[in-house]
């Protein structure tokens, strides 16, 4: 059997004791991996359980003492190889209805039809409409800031695997600096970074934004061509092992924009405020209001934003501080995040830097190594 990666009986017991969740149902792919370790992801070296769970599908059930037991496909026969749970408690099935009328059956085994049952909120309709029909006298709640709760915080492997990805990502976004050059289309470049981060081992990318001037970073591969003085932003995350990580850099082919130079130094010193003021038992909200002030004793006017959202086997798990809203929870050891800062500037869109961090005893460690500085060609 497989050790765990991020999941401890441990850790889920407090979190559903905390909760009070007599049993907490995973049923997306994420969740599902965290949980089990199966090769759920779309991301895996082979995604067939992630293809096929339209038909046959993935759940896994966690009870308050943190025992877990899995539903999958009947033809999948090497769960021992990537999960930690006991062969006896994964149930096999080969159809929709056999899924459902499994999970209904050992609800009502373990005598949970009338406790509180956890769903997360992106759990099929017809999974969770079986469950409260068999069930009219249990407790449904929201699951997911449980699954939260488990994973913020961060094991050793989970951040080695993070570490792994930034590797990867940072290589990809060096080799793109790199070979950038004057009229080079952008789907040369985003051909560059996908075989960099397949030939580097990852199982694939996240996330390949990026950004010539004013064009939009969210859609790039138009043949938009490397223009001179423009900034070219790249913005990649790799997956290794089902983790994920978030860097951005940029590069300027001949004299960088006066306005871009001046807005980056200005989300250099945002970023590093922000780094040497997480630590373990600051308040997030706090952290982003004090960033927020920062910021303006530098700048009066313009568009910014202010980002930091936990990592791992999502880009963005949660928005742990940002302007779309910062949750009250003081920062712990071995949370990571990834702290990102853009100012708009005309002419050449969002500029700024991010970077991934481990919160540490001390402060935070940089799992980045990538200069931060935009690079002149």
């Amino acid at each position: 059997m497989a050790d765990p990666i991020g999941y401890s009986i441990k850790k889920a017991s407090d979190v559903l004791n905390k909760h009070d969740i007599d049993i907490l149902i995973a049923s997306t792919p994420v969740n599902v991996f965290y949980t089990t370790g199966l090769p759920t992801l779309h991301v895996s070296p082979n995604p067939i359980l992630y293809v096929l769970s339209n038909q046959y599908p993935n759940l896994s059930m966690v009870r308050r003492d943190g025992e877990e037991s899995a539903i999958i496909w009947a033809l999948y026969d090497s769960v021992e190889e990537f999960s930690w749970i006991n062969p006896s408690e994964v149930f096999r099935i080969n159809s929709i209805k056999a899924a459902i009328d499994t999970l209904l059956k050992k609800v009502e085994e373990w005598g949970l039809s009338e406790k509180t049952i956890g769903l997360e909120s992106f759990m099929p309709r017809y999974q969770s409409e079986a469950l409260q029909k068999k069930f009219p006298k249990a407790k449904f709640i929201d699951g997911d800031q449980a699954f939260l709760d488990m994973r913020l915080v961060k094991t050793e492997e989970e951040v080695k695997r993070i570490k792994k990805s930034t590797e990867i990502a940072e290589k990809a976004i060096q080799n793109c600096i790199n070979n950038t050059r004057e009229g080079m289309p952008d789907t040369e470049l985003l051909q560059i970074a996908r075989r960099t981060i397949v030939d580097e081992g990852a199982e694939g990318w996240d996330h390949l934004t990026m950004s010539i001037g004013p064009s939009d970073p969210e859609a790039p591969g138009l043949g938009i061509p490397v223009t001179p003085n423009d900034l070219v932003r790249f913005d990649f995350g790799a997956v290794w092992k089902g983790y994920i990580s978030d860097v951005s850099r940029g590069v300027v082919i001949g004299e960088m924009p006066k306005k871009a130079k001046e807005a980056m130094d200005t989300m250099i010193q945002l970023q590093e405020y922000c780094v040497d003021n997480v630590k373990p038992g600051v308040n997030a909200k706090d952290l982003y209001d004090n960033a927020y002030r920062f910021l303006k004793s530098l700048k009066k006017r313009g568009f910014y934003l202010i980002t930091g959202h936990s990592i791992g086997l999502e880009c963005e798990e949660a928005h742990l501080f940002s302007a779309m809203g910062s949750m009250d929870i003081l920062f712990e050891e071995n949370m990571v995040l990834d702290i990102e800062v853009w100012m708009n500037v005309r002419g050449q869109g969002l500029v700024g830097i991010e970077d991934c961090y481990r919160i540490t005893s001390s402060g935070c460690e940089s799992l980045s190594r990538l200069d931060k500085d935009i690079l002149i060609k």
